[in-house]
């Protein structure tokens, strides 16, 4: 199965370098959504505690209890997480072209 799978990628490095971009592009958005809702939650907090409540912290499950917020990074393991696969997805854009060039 593995050879399969080096061949596929071997045979046109270009999908190697397209998948990469994907994974890139892809943990881009999601730190984007994860620093957008990180704001909301902040602010959601900074109003509470102009109004008179003890401020704590909230999570966009509980501001947005209908959406599926499961995707969005909110605590540092997240951020590192989407860090890592835009880092992978570098790697591999990298890679593809070593390969090309190889091939020629």
């Amino acid at each position: 199965m593995y050879e399969m799978l080096i061949e596929f990628f071997v045979a046109r490095p270009g999908r190697l370098s397209a998948m990469g971009r994907a994974a890139f592009h892809l943990s881009g958005i999601v730190l984007l959504v994860g620093l957008c809702g990180r704001i909301a939650t902040v602010g959601v907090s900074a109003i509470q505690g102009m109004g008179g409540a003890k401020p704590y912290e909230t999570s966009l499950a509980l501001l947005y209890p209908s959406l599926p917020t499961w995707w969005v990074p909110e605590s540092f393991l997240g951020y590192g997480a989407c860090v890592l696969v835009a880092v992978l997805g570098l790697l591999l854009v990298q890679m593809g072209k070593a390969i090309d060039r190889a091939i020629g």
